[in-house]
This record gives C-alpha cells, structure tokens and sequence, in this order.
C-alpha cells in the first residue's frame, strides 16, 4: 500500500514537470508557434518600425538568424528546464533579452553605415549630374564657338584668296602703268641728248642758260667735227645742266632737247668722233628704263665680243635680230 502511494505521487509529479515544461514553452519560449512567440515578434517589429520605418526592407536574414538562434538558445533553456525540472529565470529572461539587444545593437549600427552610404552616393550622384550638366554646357558653348571660328576662317580664306587676286591684278596694272609712265617719259625724252665732259664755269654760282647752249654748240664743232654753220643751225628748245647745286670742281652734264629730231639723230650718230677723249653722249631716258638697260649691258658686250650683232634700242637688247628683256 505504502509502495503504490508513492509510485502515483512518482507519477503526478512527473506529469506535473511535464505540464510545467510544456506550459513554459508555450507562455515564455519565443519559439514554437505560440501566443507568446507572436507578441514579442510584435514586439521586435513595431520596435524596428519605429527607428527605421519600414521593417520590410531589413535583411529578413538577419532577423531570421536572430530568431534561429533565439530559438536554439531558448530551446536548449527548456532542455535544461527539463532536465532541471524548473521553471526559468529572471535572469535566463534577460540574458536571453541581452543577447537579442547586442544583435539588434550590430544590425543597427550596419544599417546606420548603409544609410551614410547611400546618403554620401546620392550626394555624389548629384555632383556628377551637376557636373555632367556644366561640362554638357561649356561643350556645346565651345561647340559653337568652333562652328563660328570655322565661319569666320572660311570667310577669312575667301576674303584673302579674294585680296591676293585683286592685288595679283593690281600689280599687273601697276607694272603696265609704270611702262605706260616711262614710256610716255620716253617720248618726252625722245629728243633729248645727254653730254657728259663739257666743262662748266661755277665760279660765280650756276651758270646761264645762254653760256650753256654757247658752250654746247662750240662742243659740237670741236669734238664732233660738225661745221660751224651747221651748228648754229641746229635749234633747241631748251639746254641746262644736270639739276643740283653746282660744286666746285665737279662737271655737271648737259641735257639738250632738239627742236628737230633729225638733228638730235645726226648728233648721236657721230659718237665715234669722241674716241680717245674724255667726252660722251648718251640718249636720256626715264630711271627704270636706265636701270633695265644697264642689267642688258653685260650681255650686249658678251653678244659684240663673240662678233654678234647686238644694239640697245630703248629698254629691248637685240641679238642677231633676236629681242631680250631684262
């Protein structure tokens, strides 16, 4: 009897640990499907709610891992409860609490540094826009400028393919110009003969136009050997010497235009008279026609010195029949 009585209190108190157990899973274990389970997932949501505002978009992993291994621990609480035969702690509660306070303590400083992260990119973002949107400006302001440098460089090769070719014309016109100018230069020298050697009396200052054309006509029956009635026929509009000042000791030439140009040519023909003197007589003619003329000079003595048939005529060396310009 007092066997049997102690095997039923064996027995109550063994379903009595076992209620106790199953009825600690069901009011404190955070596992397991219970009423409890949800309120502290409630718990942990509106918490998670509140400091970020949308729970949804947390790592479900991480809470996940935390609930796992909240499970395992609480799992192996009630196994130790079990085999203790006790119910569990206060302070099995709070470690329990502690440990889910330092997860959600890591999870929120990782998503603290996400935030800063994102934060910072779009903050980046924002410049590089601003700067795209700045460089696409300067681009297409230096787009533009090139396209009106290109206008204005085509224009500019125009204008000076232009410019060249009306100054290749004007160069054309001047240079006939200044054969017009020397040859109408010419023509008004065409009568003119230059004597060089006559002497000159500037003791007084300039001579007189009168001793002059005296002197001149004197000269041509002395050292060409023309008749003294035929120079004092020839007629001249005019006879002076070289322009300038006098200076003394120096002999200026004497310019003489004949009135006839029969006499003019009688006179120039006779320059073989003045071999071995110191006199000379020379045909006037304008500057460049001078300058072309002394160029052709070298040739003309090359052209007799090879027994050729060479004479000036104005600015024009005739070889053989043969024209050269200088």
């Amino acid at each position: 009897m007092h066997k049997s009585k102690n095997k039923k209190r064996k027995e109550r108190n063994s379903s009595d640990n076992d209620k106790s157990c199953n009825k600690v899973r069901k009011q404190r274990g955070p596992s397991g499907g219970s009423t409890s389970e949800t309120q502290v997932s409630d718990i942990l949501n509106v918490t998670n709610s509140v400091l970020y505002g949308d729970v949804d978009n947390l790592d479900s992993s991480v809470f996940g891992t935390l609930f796992e291994s909240a499970d395992i621990d609480n799992t192996k609480a009630c196994a130790a409860m079990a085999d203790t035969n006790s119910e569990p702690t206060n302070l099995d509660l709070m470690n329990l609490l502690k440990n889910m306070s330092g997860r959600l303590e890591t999870v929120e400083k990782k998503l603290g540094g996400i935030e800063t992260i994102e934060k910072r990119m779009v903050s980046l973002e924002k410049d590089i826009n601003k700067l795209w949107g700045a460089l696409d400006a300067r681009v297409k302001k230096v787009d533009e400028r090139v396209i009106r440098l290109e206008d204005k460089v085509d224009g500019a090769d125009i204008h000076t393919a232009e410019l060249a070719e009306r100054t290749r014309v004007l160069e054309k016109e001047r240079d006939a110009l200044r054969d017009d100018v020397s040859y109408l230069q010419s023509q008004s020298m065409r009568n003119n003969l230059v004597f060089f050697g006559v002497p000159e009396d500037n003791t007084n200052g300039s001579e007189p136009a009168e001793a002059t054309e005296r002197k001149l006509r004197l000269h041509l029956q002395d050292a060409f050997k023309i008749a003294k009635e035929t120079a004092e026929s020839i007629r001249f509009e005019r006879v002076h010497r070289s322009p300038g000042s006098p200076i003394t000791g120096k002999i200026r030439n004497i310019i003489a235009k004949f009135t006839y140009f029969k006499d003019r040519e009688m006179i120039r023909k006779s320059w073989k008279q003045l071999d071995g003197t110191t006199f000379r007589v020379f045909e006037q003619f304008p500057p460049d026609v001078i300058q072309k003329r002394r160029k052709l000079v070298p040739q003309l003595k090359e052209a007799r010195r090879q027994n050729k048939k060479a004479y000036l005529a104005y600015d024009t060396l005739y070889i053989d029949g043969t024209a050269v310009r200088a």
